[in-house]
């Protein structure tokens, strides 16, 4: 699909890879909502004791936090000294999952490619992250 950029990563593969679940975390972003970012925690094979969610920031937060530590509300991200970002996600239960900086980094470039930092701010833009925000 044009103006859409997603990634997947493996966050966890409860150490028998091969054998057990993996978690994953799944970033989406579109161009025609080019302020936010969707987070999704899920596990494969999908049960409703493994992690799971979904939750919806600002394409800048991530930016933020792969400097400095951001966020507290639902969604909380630091850098750690390996080069990589922890992702604390609240919901029905907290989570806390690493990602490789590089990776969100790599995603922010690509949707940053189709809608630059500053283009994205018109009224139909903001009134999507607001509904976005409210389903969250």
């Amino acid at each position: 699909m044009e103006g859409v950029i997603t990634a997947h990563v493996v966050v966890d593969d409860s150490g028998m890879t091969g054998h057990g679940h993996l978690t994953l975390l799944g970033l989406a972003w579109h161009k025609d909502d080019p302020l936010a970012v969707v987070l999704t925690l899920s596990a494969q094979p999908d049960h409703p004791a493994l992690p799971r969610g979904e939750w919806a920031v600002l394409r800048d937060f991530l930016r933020y936090g792969l400097e400095e530590p951001t966020g507290d509300g639902v969604v909380r991200l630091r850098p750690t000294e390996d080069g990589r970002i922890l992702f604390e996600l609240i919901g029905s239960k907290p989570y806390a999952v690493h990602v490789p900086a590089t990776m969100i980094r790599d995603f922010l470039d690509e949707t940053e490619a189709i809608v630059p930092h500053g283009a994205e701010a018109g009224d139909d833009v903001m009134d999507a992250l607001i509904a976005r925000l409210l389903e969250s």
